[in-house]
């Protein structure tokens, strides 16, 4: 039975791997954030030498895409020194690694649904910071996967529980709808790091929930399955300037990657079971 090692194990894909693993036959040893900081070099050592580790699944990552714009350099350590260092010491000891990454990594003026080798060009700090840890991933172990998700929700802190709360708070909310996503519930983002894992194939992957909708669309979406009543307003993303650029068509193309359901499906089974509906 394979050994998996979860990093940032207290996060909404760790707290999804930590309780799926299990389910499918694999030993598993969750890590939070507190208890490792994937930047400390010694202690991702020292975790790794204690546990021993067949696979490293690092879903550690610094995911506040406006404060990484102000505090770079803890973004630098978490999503790139922090991906460095596993991949140093994986190839080192001869674990396999499966980094998690982002649709960020893109400035999102493709037409057409990015592909895994489509050009990199990130428009934000957190988008060069997570392509940085790729990079280091990538040239620094041989026994590598890389999985790219987007527009991730779970347990924990989202964008449908804050539409939920602002739904409950007013009677019309403004949402942008020049903003493109694939929604991905964490619990079918494990599912599918799992079958990746299973399957053996080392690589790069795009996994997400199918099919794609505006941020504007979500909401809706949130609001209908839910039952709330309120007034969703489409707006330009230009109207509520933020401090990080976002990728107008952050939408992913799973070519070559395990198919994920759609995104509505997967949005009413959260909903249940977050006792909504």
């Amino acid at each position: 039975m394979p050994k998996i090692l979860v990093t940032g194990s207290g996060g909404q894909l760790g707290l999804e791997l930590a309780a799926l693993l299990p389910w499918r036959s694999h030993e598993v040893v969750a890590l939070s954030r507190e208890e490792l900081d994937v930047a400390d070099f010694g202690a991702v050592r020292l975790a790794l030498e204690e546990h021993s580790p067949d696979i490293v699944v690092n879903a550690a990552a610094y995911t506040n895409v406006d404060g990484c714009e102000t505090e770079t350099d803890l973004a630098y350590r978490v999503n790139a020194l922090g991906p460095r260092n596993l991949a140093q010491l994986c190839e080192e000891r001869g674990h396999d690694l499966l980094h998690v990454s982002t649709n960020y990594v893109f400035d999102g003026k493709s037409e057409r649904p990015y592909e895994p080798f489509d050009a990199p060009n990130p428009i934000s700090a957190y988008g060069r910071t997570k392509l940085a840890g790729e990079e280091y991933v990538r040239q620094l172990t041989n026994d590598w996967y890389v999985v790219r998700s987007a527009g991730i929700y779970g347990r924990g802190h989202n964008f449908v529980r804050t539409m939920l709360r602002l739904g409950a708070e007013r009677d019309v909310l403004e949402v942008k709808d020049d903003e493109f996503i694939s929604p991905t519930y964490a619990a079918d983002l494990a599912e599918g790091i799992v079958g990746v894992i299973e399957g053996g194939h080392y690589g790069l992957y795009h996994l997400t929930n199918s099919g794609s909708c505006s941020w504007h669309e979500f909401a809706k979406e949130i609001f209908e399955l839910a039952g709330v009543e309120v007034e969703v307003v489409p707006v330009p993303g230009s109207e509520y300037p933020l401090p990080a650029a976002r990728p107008a068509n952050g939408v992913l193309s799973t070519l070559g990657s395990p198919e994920l359901r759609n995104w509505r499906e997967a949005l009413e089974d959260y909903l249940m079971r977050e006792k909504v509906i």
